[in-house]
């Protein structure tokens, strides 16, 4: 079983360490166990652990370990938190190799505990959203994750479309650009579900990126993306990228 442990950011700072085993069918989806743990590696009890949709939560037992079954194989977005903490939230790729656990930090003792745990919260269940308007956009396009550009270890966000089908890059480093493969022009770029004019993939560095999602075709374009102010250019496809 190959196993995934790296740290995620969380809203507001919190830190999210993610080791959970996962087995079971693909056909039937999955089932995953893991556990919440604060900054000491003491079972956080009670936590909610959210994977999707509402419907799909559980809370920890009081050895903070979870079970959730059900669960699909591919992209997910997931995360966690309980009151005195700061949540944390993620997109991850799940497979049935993978091993997931959480990781949150304490809010601490403060006059504006209340305030604290609030904003983090709200800031939370925004980022669940966006993930989830990410995952929706990412069904019919070819999906590079953060977990595949750390792999990669690219300087720049057009080094990792040099393999991206339906589209070339043209030069190298930071002045390099990318062209639809089968038009030889420049794809309408959005960032975090805007579109942008004029913008050059490289102005945005790969570390900063949780999701890049490549349109060679716009046909598969989704409905998520496709506003009258984006003026896309059907031969020239369209890149999708979603920061961290």
């Amino acid at each position: 079983m190959r196993t995934m442990q790296r740290w995620l950011v969380g809203v507001l700072g919190a830190g999210l360490l993610m080791t959970v085993p996962v087995t079971g069918s693909s056909a039937q989806g999955i089932t995953i166990v893991g556990s919440v743990t604060d900054e000491e590696g003491m079972p956080i009890a009670g936590a909610e652990v959210r994977l999707g949709a509402k419907d799909k939560s559980v809370l920890t037992d009081e050895e903070g370990r979870f079970r959730m079954s059900g669960v699909a194989i591919g992209l997910q977005y997931i995360g966690a938190r309980r009151i005195g903490f700061l949540p944390a939230a993620d997109l991850v790729r799940i497979t049935a190799s993978d091993t997931i656990d959480f990781k949150l930090d304490r809010i601490g003792q403060r006059l504006d505990t209340v305030r604290v745990q609030r904003r983090a919260d709200a800031a939370w269940e925004r980022d669940l959203r966006r993930y989830e308007f990410a995952i929706d956009v990412a069904r019919q396009g070819n999906v590079i994750t953060d977990r595949d550009i750390e792999q990669r270890n690219a300087l720049w966000t057009t080094d990792l479309l040099q393999t991206q089908l339906g589209f070339r890059v043209i030069g190298n480093g930071p002045t390099a650009r990318v062209v639809s493969s089968r038009a030889n022009c420049a794809p309408t770029i959005f960032l975090d579900g805007l579109p942008l004019v004029g913008f050059n993939p490289n102005d945005i560095m790969p570390n900063t990126i949780k999701l890049m999602v490549g349109f060679p075709n716009v046909g598969q374009l989704p409905a998520q993306l496709q506003l009258p102010s984006a003026r896309v250019n059907p031969n020239c496809g369209v890149l999708a990228i979603f920061s961290k």
